[in-house]
């Protein structure tokens, strides 16, 4: 019975996995700034969504319409802050979230495109100042100069952001596959194809040296490698699968395939 609901769960699953793959692969192939439009608008809809659920249940509490009541020594700022962020309906919630999300999404695959792919604690507390100086100029959070109450605003969300990123990178990695000797045959093998760019993404989904071997097109779609750079891949290991067996790692510098004897 089990084994039966979890093969029709799969079923129900394929159908929205297939969409994102396919969705993934056109973003994938457009112009730098179609792909930050769209998740910039996926952002935003996201953080419309949870800010109409945050707004919702808080008009349901019956301490809503009470101002926040900070603790003893506390800023008076930070409570004038948490305030601005719990007033407002549903409505003025979706859309302080949104802006926020939004802001944060976009901004985070820009720096990312044009640092050329590099994905680092710098590039999400930039992401993080966008996003936190954005949500402070629609909220209305801060009085006085908006600009200073921006930056303020924006700098706290940049090290917030950036804690929370280096201490996520911590546990992101199983113990024994995060250690650079794990990736050193499968990075020589995307530097001598000029995809050095990827070597992260190999990283993040546990490919290592050991795995070259299997590695098919649903495992580098799953590490978010573009298809150009898949098929250039695939094609480089079909030349030594008839050397080399599953889940055998490949050699640094691999042999040419052998050539069938011309005929006289």
């Amino acid at each position: 019975m089990s084994q039966q609901l979890q093969a029709q769960s799969e079923r129900l699953l394929a159908g929205p996995k297939r969409l994102r793959r396919q969705a993934e692969n056109w973003i994938s192939q457009q112009p730098p700034y179609i792909e930050v439009a769209v998740a910039t608008l996926l952002g935003g809809g996201q953080g419309a969504f949870l800010g109409t659920v945050m707004g919702t249940l808080t008009k349901l509490d019956p301490n809503a319409g009470k101002m926040f009541t900070p603790p003893a020594g506390a800023n008076p700022e930070m409570a004038q802050r948490m305030s601005a962020i719990q007033a407002g309906g549903p409505m003025a919630q979706a859309k302080n979230f949104a802006v926020m999300t939004g802001v944060n999404a976009g901004l985070s695959l820009a720096v990312k495109r044009y640092r050329g792919g590099v994905e680092d604690v710098r590039g999400v507390m930039i992401a993080g100042f966008g996003s936190g100086a954005a949500f402070s100029l629609v909220s209305g959070m801060t009085q006085g100069n908006p600009s200073q109450g921006a930056f303020s605003t924006g700098v706290l969300f940049a090290l917030l952001q950036g804690a929370f990123y280096q201490v996520g990178k911590r546990f992101q990695q199983p113990a024994g596959l995060s250690s650079p000797a794990q990736y050193e045959r499968a990075h020589y093998m995307l530097d001598r194809l000029g995809l050095t760019n990827y070597q992260k993404n190999l990283k993040r989904a546990l490919l290592t040296d050991n795995t070259i071997m299997l590695w098919n097109d649903g495992a580098l779609q799953e590490a978010r490698i573009p298809p150009g750079p898949r098929l250039l891949i695939l094609h480089h290991l079909e030349q030594y699968k008839h050397i080399l067996k599953p889940g055998m790692p490949a050699p640094n510098q691999l042999p040419l395939p052998p050539q069938e004897p011309r005929s006289a």
